[in-house]
């Protein structure tokens, strides 16, 4: 089962190796599974339903706070599940390319998603990209392509990395810790947008960077 990690989630940047934010994909016919789970509280039946799919779920809790799931009973695959247990919610789910989704309120992410498409947006999405794949591509180890894991990174208004944790793992501790070590100290030199929340969480997909075209630089 993969780890479990529920952090601040506020907004997924998908770039290059990443996937768009806020993409669907469908759900494959084999991870159907058998849920039970009744009308809890929604951050109980986050839980109960975290367990019974071995999906991680990022979200804000104060999204979450004071709303009640619907129940999930049947044979449904993950993205399924979690879509019936939303439902009258005002929530929404969104999966990333590590496998995991994450929860926001439908008219925030429009928000959201929005203000990006500004220049200023536009010129912080790129620098990230490029800041985060110019130091993954720096080492064999933490290149990417051979790993899939998400990231929470706090940047600061001069465009620094202040802080890198890693939600979940990529499967190898020495890895793990050669990925926080390389992006420690990143200085991208453009500012995040002046509304984002932070921490900026980046899912990494497992994909050959012959494909990507990451690391040929």
């Amino acid at each position: 089962m993969a780890r479990i990690d529920r952090r601040a989630a506020c907004l997924i940047f998908m770039l290059a190796f990443f996937s768009a934010a806020g993409s669907t994909r469908a759900d494959d016919a084999s991870t159907l599974r058998v849920y039970d789970i009744a009308a809890h509280p929604l951050d109980t039946a986050l839980d109960i339903y975290i367990r019974a799919s071995g999906t991680q779920v990022f979200y804000e809790t104060a999204l979450t706070a004071g709303l009640t799931a619907k129940p999930v009973n049947g044979r449904f695959t993950p993205g399924a599940a979690l879509a019936e247990l939303l439902t009258g919610t005002g929530l929404i789910a969104r999966r990333t390319d590590s496998d995991a989704f994450i929860i926001l309120a439908a008219p925030r992410q429009q928000s959201v998603l929005a203000g990006l498409a500004t220049a200023s947006g536009l010129l912080f999405m790129t620098a990230l990209q490029r800041g985060v794949v110019d130091a993954l591509c720096r080492s064999e180890r933490t290149r990417p392509g051979a790993y899939k894991v998400a990231l929470e990174i706090w940047i600061a208004p001069s465009g620094m990395f202040q802080r890198t944790s890693l939600v979940g793992s990529t499967g190898d501790l020495e890895r793990d810790r050669a990925v926080v070590a390389a992006l420690s100290g990143v200085s991208i030199r453009v500012a995040p947008p002046s509304d984002s929340l932070q921490p900026f969480i980046l899912s990494i997909g497992a994909r050959p960077p012959d494909q990507t075209g990451d690391c040929s630089g």
